[in-house]
């Protein structure tokens, strides 16, 4: 059984290393072929390392890098281990190919079609790390870390960190570059939205014969309450604790890595759920 659950796991750490290397090329290479030759202005970190590569002219890479160095300690500290481990990975990757994938039109020199190609595919390679239960960096930290203690979401902390970057763009550039910036942003939040379907709420009922190992991994990794019970098995007629947790749907592969590394035994029923009335913190 353990040799059986190690395989599992080897595999599931090497699919999330393929996703961090997959999905931070596809985030290189829709900047430095889309965004960055049309002039246009990507969210977060890297478009205040745009900003700042405009001034002085240092890679982008080399920024994104040094500005999310406090962003990153932040994160270690308040975020999880694994969680950080990730997003440290997927940061200096994305800095990595930043330097290498030539800054260069490619399909298409027309700003409209790289405002949305460049957003779409921001978007789809941020989403796949994000899926494996890491980010790219960037603001999202601040902003996650901000959900966890305030009830306000990451997709409000970035809409009003990108609305800065808009407002500058338009002062620094002209207001058709910051016209585009929007349409670039717009793509990227739609795709983003669909890539992680994580507006959905999930109910999870968790069956283990370590309920309290458990419910310490979910509060210090996953930052999410449950509630528990005790409980028989009906066949084994053994004690079991039930715990009953409510998480948002791009949290769930982060979440079943979690249970399974307390009690690889453990059952979880995962019920779709439409809405939730009380203290829930909706972090996306």
């Amino acid at each position: 059984m353990e040799t059986t659950m190690t395989k599992k796991t080897n595999i599931s750490t090497f699919v999330d290393l393929f996703c961090m290397v997959l999905g931070t090329i596809i985030t290189a290479f829709a900047l430095n072929m889309f965004t960055i030759p049309a002039g246009l202005l990507s969210g977060g970190v890297s478009g205040f390392s745009q900003l700042l590569n405009h001034f002085i002219p240092i890679n982008v890479g080399v920024y994104y890098f040094l500005l999310n160095i406090p962003l990153l300690i932040l994160g270690y500290i308040y975020l999880g281990k694994k969680f950080s481990f990730y997003t440290i990975l997927a940061t200096s990757l994305v800095s990595f190919f930043l330097l290498i994938v030539p800054i260069k039109h490619i399909w298409t020199d027309d700003p409209l079609l790289s405002a949305i190609f460049g957003g779409v595919l921001n978007a789809v390679g941020c989403g796949l790390v994000l899926r494996r239960g890491g980010s790219e960096g960037g603001f999202d930290i601040l902003s996650r870390v901000i959900a966890k203690y305030r009830n306000i979401t990451v997709g409000k902390s970035n809409l009003i960190i990108n609305t800065i970057i808009v407002i500058l763009s338009g002062f620094i550039f002209n207001s058709e570059i910051a016209l585009y910036t929007i349409i670039s942003f717009y793509s990227s939040m739609k795709t983003y939205n669909i890539i992680l379907n994580h507006v959905d709420r999930i109910s999870l009922l968790i069956i283990t014969d370590k309920g309290k190992e458990v419910n310490e991994a979910i509060t210090k990794e996953l930052h999410r309450g449950t509630t528990m019970w005790n409980a028989n098995g009906g066949y084994t007629q053994k004690e079991k604790t039930v715990l009953y947790c409510v998480i948002m749907k791009g949290e769930m592969h982060q979440l079943k890595q979690i249970v399974k590394s307390a009690d690889p035994k453990s059952f979880v029923s995962i019920i779709s759920t439409q809405n939730v009335i009380g203290r829930f913190h909706q972090i996306w």
